[in-house]
């Protein structure tokens, strides 16, 4: 009788979406008698220590960039480079040590370009091959992406959350002609909710504000919606995205909320008439279940979140607002012109290529 392989699973520590974008894939991992082992740190760590509490945890810190107050994004990323490099020479000899003592069959690493060894089968999980650049950054978008298909180049097999084929999400993020490597396969959006059951209610918010990614940016966007939503007589509530934290803080119209749990978050989402948030690539992979009218706020100077946003209200889905234009009232009064998105997955791209791995 053969052992249950050990998975190794390894979200980015940029903000939550890349471990919330892996309860899916852990959970069928987990279905299928697998032994998971997730590596993370920070707030990734926490979320799924609450939300997986049987599986076993291993710290596995990486670089974790400062960002700008202002739009200066690409050369702030750019002069840490260095200290990123280090950061995952040091992140990659972590990973070798875990492999041993855990006897890892199979490392799964969510954005983590570092995390691959020869001496297991190593997947990398993106939705961004193709990095956007602007303005002078053209000039290094060869570099960059020869940067990062030479890390993807040395994982055994790519995976990309989303459809092959249209309509798809992330547009030319993945849909790209010559692909890094060969061993790819589309496995379709990964969301969290997908297998979360709600009740269809009267909404009983006016406004769900989704707080996520990395400072200061987070901080500055959950300041300006505060300042105007006080300003009018909605029922509002904040969701920090801090699951260290736990007491609910209520200040006139507006609750905060540091984090909820899968269900009820799903149930909040479709008790309010209208969502707010970054459009990250999981957050949009969340609301997409639900076909739930937002309005996105990308950060400034992340092109990633700046080309969603107009490619999403290009094609009459989703309305966006730059940070520092933001106007609340008239934000809920466009959204309404806004025909959103809903998709259903059933998961069988995901299930081929874990059922595949496991049969390995």
């Amino acid at each position: 009788m053969s052992r249950k392989k050990n998975i190794l699973i390894c979200p980015l520590d940029w903000g939550l979406g890349h471990a919330t974008r892996m309860v899916p894939v852990i959970e069928m991992f987990l279905n299928k008698d697998a032994n998971v082992i997730i590596a993370a740190d920070n707030a990734p760590l926490e979320f799924l220590k609450q939300r997986f509490s049987n599986c076993d945890f291993v710290k596995l810190p990486g670089f974790v960039p400062k960002y700008p107050k202002g739009k200066a994004m690409a050369l702030k990323m750019a002069l840490q480079f260095p200290e990123m490099k280090k950061q995952a020479v040091k992140a990659n000899k972590l990973l070798q040590e875990i492999i041993a003592k855990k006897k890892i069959d199979i490392v799964i690493s969510d954005n983590r370009y570092e995390l691959h060894s020869p001496k297991v089968y190593s997947v990398f999980i993106t939705h961004q091959l193709k990095i956007k650049t602007v303005g002078f950054q053209k000039l290094m978008s060869p570099f960059i992406s020869w940067q990062a298909n030479n890390y993807i180049k040395k994982f055994n097999e790519l995976w990309i959350p989303d459809f092959k084929q249209n309509p798809n999400l992330s547009g030319d993020l993945s849909h790209m002609v010559n692909l890094p490597i060969k061993q790819y396969s589309f496995i379709g959006p990964l969301s969290r909710f997908s297998n979360v059951n709600v009740d269809v209610q009267k909404k009983e918010f006016d406004v769900l504000v989704i707080l996520s990614g990395p400072e200061p940016q987070r901080s500055m966007l959950e300041s300006k919606l505060e300042k105007q939503l006080l300003k009018t007589n909605l029922k509002v509530i904040f969701l920090l995205g801090k699951p260290n934290l736990q007491d609910s803080e209520t200040k006139d119209n507006i609750l905060k909320i540091p984090h909820l749990p899968d269900k009820k978050f799903a149930q909040m989402i479709v008790n309010s008439k209208l969502v707010i948030s970054r459009p990250g690539y999981s957050t949009i992979m969340d609301l997409v279940v639900f076909g739930k009218q937002a309005v996105f706020v990308p950060t400034p100077g992340q092109t990633e979140q700046e080309y969603l946003s107009k490619r999403l209200e290009k094609q009459g889905s989703y309305y966006y607002q730059q940070q520092d234009e933001i106007d609340v009232e008239l934000a809920i009064e466009k959204s309404k012109y806004y025909t959103t998105i809903k998709v259903n997955n059933s998961f069988d791209l995901l299930n081929k290529r874990i059922s595949a791995l496991l049969d390995f």
